[in-house]
């Protein structure tokens, strides 16, 4: 069965039926378990399994209490439930078009680098502090990498922004990337297998780059549930490419939680457990191993933060950050500023 985690319910596994008993949502499972979950205990159901049913009554219970559901298909957010009435301010979509064809658009997206090329800077320092099993050499290779990130954040600081283009931008951030996982590389132990970042198309077959890869897909669930709240559109973004299949905006944001939330614990967590039943005879992730992140993910995205001087959780900033977009947009804001916590 899936296990509740903090107002949130992962069903994980094959074979559910979802109903509803008066206010309660029940879950049976093909095995005959039964969880009944008051509505007022729920924000969210991921549903990470195969042969899932919901009723109708179900359906329209949790619509009524405004709880999402997010399907996911291969570890990847294909489709939501969600309630009715999310507006969609006219002059908001309007700027956030405009924005595209103007400086801010660029701005946003050079923004977004900079701050992502910290937040790995920041990590990879806080990684290496007090690693005593960390050779010299290798702390010293990871300092020459630091360095030329630094050299490639100054290069795109010095140029103004009316000159920038998106491709370039892009090219510096996969300059940046280069270096910053080749340091993840030396950081990891090596019976891990990592030898550098794989994405979902290029099948990897190490348990780092599989498991960043479903942590990701998590980390694009929740941030395309922020952006649909924030009135913003999801596929108008500023980095990436439009393309009717991706949702833009959806992983322009993304960038900012990349490190706080998905490497950071996940580094961590490969350095201290080998993790050796990861992975099952078709290099994907066994149900158990999906847990484990799964919790690690959440916990994660709980934890409280103070950031733009406001504490709460790291999901309610990430909540807030579309909207703060939105008032950039606006021009109820000066700036944008990325999540920078790390």
């Amino acid at each position: 069965m899936g296990e509740m985690m903090v107002l949130r319910l992962v069903l994980s596994g094959h074979g559910y039926r979802i109903g509803k008993r008066g206010g309660m949502i029940v879950v049976y499972k093909a095995n005959g378990e039964k969880r009944e979950i008051s509505v007022g205990n729920l924000s969210t159901i991921i549903v990470n399994a195969r042969g899932v049913s919901l009723s109708g009554e179900a359906i329209s219970l949790l619509l009524k209490h405004g709880i999402q559901v997010v399907f996911l298909f291969k570890d990847r957010p294909v489709g939501k439930l969600q309630p009715m009435g999310l507006r969609f301010p006219v002059a908001l979509k309007k700027e956030q078009v405009k924005a595209q064809t103007d400086q801010r658009g660029i701005n946003i997206a050079r923004t977004i680098i900079l701050n992502k090329i910290i937040n790995q800077v920041k990590l990879l320092r806080r990684l290496c502090k007090g690693r005593s099993s960390l050779k010299s050499g290798l702390l010293s290779e990871i300092a020459s990498h630091i360095k030329d990130m630094m050299e490639i954040y100054s290069e795109i600081t010095s140029v103004k922004v009316e000159s920038l283009t998106r491709s370039w931008l892009l090219s510096k951030e996969a300059e940046a990337a280069r270096h910053y996982w080749e340091c993840v590389s030396m950081i990891l132990p090596e019976e891990i297998g990592f030898k550098g970042r794989k994405a979902r198309y290029d099948s990897p077959e190490d348990p780092f780059n599989i498991s960043l890869n479903y942590m990701y897909s998590l980390l694009a669930s929740q941030v395309w549930f922020a952006v649909e709240l924030s009135g913003l559109d999801p596929f108008i973004g500023y980095l990436h490419e439009d393309n009717n299949r991706r949702p833009s905006l959806v992983m322009d944001l993304m960038e900012e939680f990349r490190q706080p939330l998905v490497d950071k614990p996940l580094i961590t967590y490969f350095t201290k457990h080998r993790a050796e039943n990861a992975l099952d005879e078709n290099k994907r992730l066994t149900d158990e191993f999906k847990k484990i992140l799964l919790k690690m993910f959440f916990e994660e995205l709980d934890k409280q933060v103070t950031f733009m001087n406001r504490t709460m959780s790291i999901k309610g900033h990430m909540y807030l950050q579309p909207k703060r977009l939105a008032k950039y947009l606006l021009a109820l804001a000066p700036s944008y500023m990325p999540y920078n916590v790390i």
